[in-house]
């Protein structure tokens, strides 16, 4: 179960890292009028959620994959975040937010590993500041929410991609 979780989140990172190699850096800012993140912003927006996923599954190492409290968010920096992802990437951007977000990707990848079978099934309620009832969380569920959230966006930034070029 653990190893073809873990194959699917790789196999789905490395679907989104072939999407943008084929890009120009010139298209990563430009921004679909509508549209929540520019081309580039869909990078920064799975580096944020790669930091998020990394924070519960670390809460949920050091409890012992047992119930506990979820790891909470800076609102200034999910905010900057949320501006960085509209105006998309520079060119010199590019390369080391792919390197953040690999970076991410290892240490999530990692986490995951180091979880037994057991450990990598068992369900626990994280309570995340805020919210009064647990989350059923698991690190196979973290491992799946990822692998989905690279899939959704690989036709995203496809189609963000083809607009671009016809707006050219």
């Amino acid at each position: 179960m653990k190893a073809e979780a873990l194959t699917k989140l790789g196999d789905a990172r490395d679907a989104i890292l072939r999407t943008y190699a084929a890009m120009p850096d010139e298209a990563l800012a430009w921004l679909k009028p509508g549209d929540d993140y520019a081309i580039g912003g869909i990078i920064i927006h799975l580096v944020q959620s790669l930091e998020g996923y990394v924070g519960t599954l670390t809460a949920l190492r050091h409890a012992g994959y047992r119930d506990t409290d979820g790891p909470g968010e800076n609102e200034r920096v999910v905010d900057a975040q949320l501006v960085h992802a509209r105006r998309g990437l520079t060119p010199t951007e590019r390369e080391a937010t792919l390197g953040e977000m690999s970076a991410l990707h290892d240490r999530l990848t990692a986490l995951a590993r180091d979880a037994s079978e057991t450990q990598f099934a068992a369900l626990a309620g994280l309570t995340y500041p805020g919210d009064e009832v647990p989350y059923p969380t698991s690190v196979a569920l973290v491992v799946q929410w990822m692998t989905e959230h690279y899939a959704e966006h690989v036709p995203h930034a496809e189609q963000l991609f083809a607009a671009w070029k016809k707006s050219q």
